[in-house]
């Protein structure tokens, strides 16, 4: 008897090393929702590095995004608020890069994900960090002639938007100095951008000066 215990312990058939066993295997064989494992995966990447997995196929990009049937928000939500709030230079360098990022695509839902804990959450970034992306990023909108950017950027952190502090959000002046930018820019190339595109950028800033 004792021989044959010996080797059931030593095989793994038996005692607590044979249970383990079986349930790390049953473990590794549990289906896994594949919102679940991205994110258990993009948890701990930067920011930039969650915008590439986009890249990777239309089913990242789904998930990513938001347009999956499985996870309709998205997994950028659940991504930010476990990424904040940021502390360090490099964490504000890697966020701001990535709102940059969803200009230059035309990706407007994912860019309101990106403002909403910048606009919203006190104590998630700072506040002159906070302001100061938006406004880069209004003039980067307007100069790319991203009507739809544009309008989110004015809808979420614009003059009598509803953010979290006064000092997070964009003034009648800056939406009068990315109307000044614009216009030096059509005296210097007039066909940098579509005519019906500037004009409802220029309407857009207009209504909140």
């Amino acid at each position: 008897d004792d021989a044959e215990t010996q080797s059931d312990v030593a095989s793994g058939s038996g005692g607590r090393g044979g249970r383990a066993a079986s349930s790390s295997q049953a473990i590794g064989q549990l289906p896994l929702p594949n919102a679940t494992g991205a994110f258990l995966c993009l948890r701990w990447l930067s920011p930039k590095m969650w915008w590439r997995t986009r890249a990777l196929s239309c089913i990242w990009r789904e998930l990513v995004d938001g347009d999956s049937p499985e996870m309709a928000a998205g997994l950028f939500e659940a991504l930010l608020e476990a990424h904040g709030p940021l502390r360090t230079a490099n964490e504000e360098l890697d966020f701001a890069g990535c709102v940059y990022t969803a200009i230059h695509h035309g990706s407007a839902g994912v860019l309101r994900c990106l403002l909403r804990p910048l606009t919203l959450k006190r104590g998630w970034a700072r506040e002159i960090f906070a302001l100061g992306v938006a406004r880069e990023a209004l003039q980067q909108a307007a100069l790319s002639g991203e009507t739809d950017i544009v309008m989110a950027l004015l809808s979420m952190c614009g003059p009598g938007s509803n953010v979290a502090s006064r000092r997070r959000a964009l003034a009648k002046e800056d939406a009068l100095k990315t109307l000044a930018i614009l216009q030096d820019w059509e005296l210097n190339a007039p066909d940098f951008m579509a005519p019906e595109n500037r004009q409802d950028i220029r309407k857009a800033l207009l209504a909140v000066c």
